[in-house]
């Protein structure tokens, strides 16, 4: 019986074992071999990759400032260039 009982475990496990597939997790597949290294790269690199998320969301607020400021010196000196335009063109007549 037991060379019965290790001839079906053979079996089965020949069978299981050429269909592979990633295993599941709350966050997707996991992939085989995965290292506390590999983890801690990741970590790193998410550390990273937030902290350049939170410079160019500063960057993009300053450049947002700057713009406003360009357009309010625009509009002001758009209205002196107009204002000394009429001045002249009324002390000319």
């Amino acid at each position: 019986m037991r060379t019965r009982h290790l001839s079906l475990v053979t079996s089965t496990h020949s069978d299981t074992t050429t269909v592979r597939s990633s295993a599941l997790s709350p966050y997707g597949p996991v992939r085989a071999g995965l290292t506390t290294w590999q983890t801690t790269q990741d970590q790193q690199l998410t550390e990273l990759l937030n902290s350049l998320e939170s410079e160019v969301a500063s960057l993009v607020s300053k450049s947002s400032t700057l713009c406003d400021m360009l357009s309010t010196a625009t509009q002001e000196v758009s209205a002196v260039l107009n204002a000394t335009q009429i001045e002249s063109a009324g002390t000319d007549e």
